[in-house]
């Protein structure tokens, strides 16, 4: 009895121990981030203006659009095309400095991501409103990451110029998308939507 009580709790204890075990390879690498452009949002509309706004508390200059409205916009045009609408938000304020406008497009442009710009004071271009403007942003993130039909009409100006599926995650964007001489453009956006998400999973637990 002795005998078959100590197997006993060895078994036991082994098998609480081998819940300590870590992750093998295989299993660490599917708890990677998601880098890819599309597929589904996870944070809420509310909880990206909030980032916004603790970021940029006092200078944010969109024009016809509340930062809540324009957040609504990313998530529910994202979702239409297949989108990520949250990193693509990201971009926006990469792009925008939290929508504070310090580079060469204006508010009144409702260009989010510097489309058509190019350095040297040159606009970009205009888009009549924000659902417009996120709508190209979106569109041409699609014309990178995928080779499927756009579910809109198309408003992009620049969709043609694109290799269709030539950029399938944000940091291959670098030296497409952006010519940043310095880091890489993707993986930059990819940590301000790290920030946005941890800073909302905070403010959450209030």
């Amino acid at each position: 009895m002795m005998k078959n009580w100590l197997v006993t709790c060895l078994t036991v204890a082994l098998l609480l121990l081998s819940s300590f075990v870590p992750l093998s390879s295989a299993e660490a690498s599917s708890k990677k981030e998601n880098r890819a452009i599309m597929g589904s949002s996870t944070v809420t509309p509310q909880q990206m203006a909030d980032f916004v706004k603790r970021k940029n508390p006092h200078n944010v200059r969109l024009e016809g659009v509340t930062v809540e409205e324009l957040a609504k916009l990313f998530i529910i045009i994202g979702a239409k095309e297949g989108v990520r609408g949250d990193v693509a938000f990201a971009q926006a304020l990469k792009e925008t400095g939290y929508f504070s406008y310090k580079g060469d497009v204006l508010p009144r442009q409702h260009n989010y991501s510097g489309i058509g710009t190019v350095g040297k004071g040159v606009k970009g271009h205009f888009f009549r409103s924000p659902h417009q403007g996120v709508t190209a942003q979106i569109q041409h993130l699609k014309a990178y990451a995928s080779k499927d039909d756009l579910n809109m009409t198309r408003v992009d100006p620049r969709f043609h110029y694109v290799k269709r599926g030539s950029a399938t995650t944000w940091p291959a964007l670098h030296r497409k998308w952006a010519m940043q001489p310095k880091g890489n453009y993707g993986t930059e956006i990819l940590s301000i939507y790290r920030e946005m998400e941890r800073t909302q999973l905070r403010v959450a637990k209030k």
